[in-house]
């Protein structure tokens, strides 16, 4: 999963087989798909009895390690588990990629477009794009949901990870992790505040705000702003970035009582009653994108009055596309939002729903943020419910649970759920939050737990049940500045910069998306979590590195990268492994690979500048530093340090099995063939 991500352009905008087996002879099967479950975590605490349905399972059954992805990040595992393909197949390597003509880093969901923007004419000072063409997934294959539906059993999917843009499907679906919010991007909040904040790297937006006295009584009970939506889609160019101005708005007014500690907060027309500490419901607001309410785009927001006097702060969620009358498609088919809503009413239909940029900026503390977490915890569980209560005999159900993942990476400074007392503190360590939080993820853990048991107890007695992770944890406490590193080998070269005397020397921090980087001198580069590319000519847009070339290079630079040292850590090495895409990935896509994935060990990982193409400033920065970041837990690492876990309530064999296997055994479960550029293979019988 994930840290920083670059934010999704604009909002708004025959399967067959040759088998046809009896569905209703087959019991079913139900997978609960836990991210971030690690075997090492859950053995203890299965040990020390404190997941008593994990330990019924076990003994019913069979528990073993899971092979993850190569890199082990969430979109990428999750595809292959999917499509039963590795990325090679699928085309999804990273949470970011990036267009090989331009250079710039773009979020993995949605593929480089060569197709040129499309004319527009303009009405009354509104930008009308006459024609283009609607967003696409682009995660290759077939679902495994659609070889299932397609053979007759009925198939339902809550929350999946990697299934925005949501492609078309007959079986009913609702994506998960990579759905945008109502801005496009991937969690926007608004933090409204009577006084200054001082983070310049805030990923929200701050609007400051005054509480004025509107009846003169001497008693200040106003504030007055607005809650920003969707980009302003009518006023932009095809393809044109919105700056801070370029979205829609409706209006925000809050009324504090002059008495108790309670407010009225109105926006668009809808209000709630808070209390300091509290959470309101979803108030539904709609962004009219053309007059007269032609366009009407309607979000659901969440409010937080995080305190009332002295200051104000407010904090509203980002704006969620509202499930009650989605702006775009979030589901497939269309109609089972309509199933989804009139079950659950509102709920969360951002991708990541926690609110951890709220939390990493310090706009929360941990009480403010497990309190949010409670609220996406209520809305697993009523999908789940949903999903017991339409299970048949025969069925196919999945139900995605994001607890242990995002929880592990926001609460691992606090205590080492992994290796306890033998980890040395974590650089991020906060002893007053510590004293209070640091049995937290076991808590976590324990609620997948109620889950998991609640589920036993409603399936029907013959279905198969599996609970399954994509990948497992480790500590992050070092950060490794990649580009910064390739600059100092001399792999990357930056422009040049000359003071006013006119001395030219290159730059000591840039950025790829700036066009910083001299490409002319450059030969490699590192963009998202564990890719590195090389400027080869032919495939980049200023390549200068001839294919024939290309294997020594990599060659040189995997030796240079497994040599790396840590000397605050005895001299431990930061990479475990680095593998050419060529070794690791087979299918039809495997040249939209990085030439290197960096597979690091535990502790290390990427820089978040890394993953966007960026070179710090070495004097602010060194290539290697501690990691002080709310983001504390980690996963993007070598596939052999953060394996998942596998649990079937029927004994199988021992095996060393992969994501991609479960696809297989899906499918064989059925009696249904892989498709095509499948490469697992079924567990059942061995």
């Amino acid at each position: 999963m994930n840290r920083t991500l670059l934010t999704a352009v604009a909002l708004g905008l025959s399967l067959g087989c040759t088998s046809e087996p009896e569905a209703e002879s087959t019991p079913g099967v139900f997978v609960l798909g836990v991210d971030g479950m690690d075997p090492v975590i859950l053995q203890r605490l299965m040990d020390e009895g404190k997941m008593p349905a994990f330990s019924t399972l076990v003994a019913q059954g069979s528990f073993q390690e899971l092979g993850t992805s190569w890199p082990p990040q969430s979109p990428v595992a999750w595809s292959n588990f999917v499509t039963g393909m590795n990325p090679g197949g699928h085309g999804i390597y990273d949470f970011i990629h990036r267009d090989p003509a331009t250079y710039l880093p773009i979020s993995s969901a949605t593929p480089p477009s060569d197709a040129e923007p499309p004319g527009t004419i303009s009405i009354g000072g509104y930008i009308i794009p006459l024609g283009g063409e609607d967003p696409v997934n682009n995660r290759g294959g077939v679902p495994f949901w659609d070889l299932l539906h397609a053979s007759g059993v009925d198939t339902e999917i809550y929350r999946i990870p990697a299934n925005y843009p949501v492609p078309e499907s007959e079986a009913k679906v609702l994506g998960g992790m990579g759905t945008v919010d109502m801005r496009g991007d991937f969690g926007t909040y608004t933090l409204y505040s009577s006084q200054p904040v001082w983070n310049p790297e805030v990923k929200g937006d701050i609007e400051l705000v005054r509480v004025v006295d509107t009846d003169l009584d001497g008693v200040r009970d106003k504030v007055r702003s607005k809650l920003k939506g969707p980009p302003d889609i009518f006023h932009l160019e095809p393809g044109q970035i919105p700056g801070p101005s370029d979205y829609l708005s409706v209006p925000l007014e809050v009324s504090l009582d002059p008495i108790s500690d309670v407010v009225y907060v109105e926006a668009g027309g809808e209000g709630v009653v808070l209390k300091p500490g509290e959470w309101s419901d979803w108030v539904q607001v709609s962004f009219d994108a053309l007059p007269y309410g032609v366009m009407p785009l309607s979000g659901t927001v969440r409010f937080y009055l995080k305190n009332m006097r002295e200051p104000f702060v407010l904090y509203a969620s980002p704006i969620n596309i509202n499930p009650l009358d989605p702006a775009q498609p979030i589901t497939s088919p269309d109609d089972f939002t309509e199933l989804l809503s009139e079950r659950l009413g509102p709920f969360y239909t951002q991708g990541m729903p926690e609110e951890t940029n709220a939390l990493k900026d310090g706009v929360f503390d941990d009480d403010d943020y497990e309190l949010q977490v409670g609220l996406v915890q209520k809305d697993t569980e009523l999908m789940l419910d949903m999903a017991l209560e339409r299970f048949d005999s025969g069925d196919m159900s999945f139900v995605y649970v994001s607890d242990v993942d995002l929880q592990c990476h926001m609460l691992w400074r606090h205590g080492d759920p992994k290796y306890g007392e033998d980890e040395p503190r974590h650089p991020a360590h906060e002893e007053d939050s510590a004293e209070d939080h640091a049995d937290d993820i076991e808590g976590y853990y324990q609620s997948v737990d109620a889950l998991l048991a609640k589920t036993q107890a409603e399936l029907p007695e013959d279905t198969l049940l599996m609970v399954m992770s994509d990948h497992g944890f480790q500590p992050y406490t070092r950060k490794f500045h990649l580009n910064n590193w390739l600059v100092q080998e001399g792999y990357l070269v930056l422009k040049e910069t000359c003071d006013d005397a006119g001395v030219c020397s290159p730059a000591a921090q840039g950025s790829i998306a700036a066009d910083h980087v001299d490409w002319s001198q450059t030969r490699a580069y590192g963009l998202g979590f564990n890719g590195l590319y090389l400027n080869l000519s032919g495939r980049e847009g200023q390549g200068i590195v001839a294919p024939a070339d290309s294997d020594g290079l990599l060659a040189e630079i995997s030796q240079k990268l497994l040599a790396v040292t840590d000397d605050e850590r005895a001299g431990a090495a930061l990479v475990k492994s680095v593998v050419k895409a060529a070794e690791v990935y087979t299918g039809s896509r495997v040249a939209e690979a990085p030439d290197l994935i960096i597979g690091y060990d535990k502790h290390y990982g990427a820089s978040d500048e890394t993953t966007l193409g960026e070179i710090v400033n070495p004097d602010e920065h060194p290539i290697l530093e501690d990691n002080l970041d709310r983001w504390s837990g980690n996963h993007l690492m070598a596939p052999e340090v953060v394996p998942g876990v596998l649990l079937m309530n029927r004994k199988v064999g021992m095996g060393e099995y992969e994501l991609v296997d479960l696809t297989a055994t899906l499918l064989d479960y059925y009696g249904l063939p892989l498709s095509e550029g499948m490469v697992g293979e079924s567990i059942l019988g061995n």
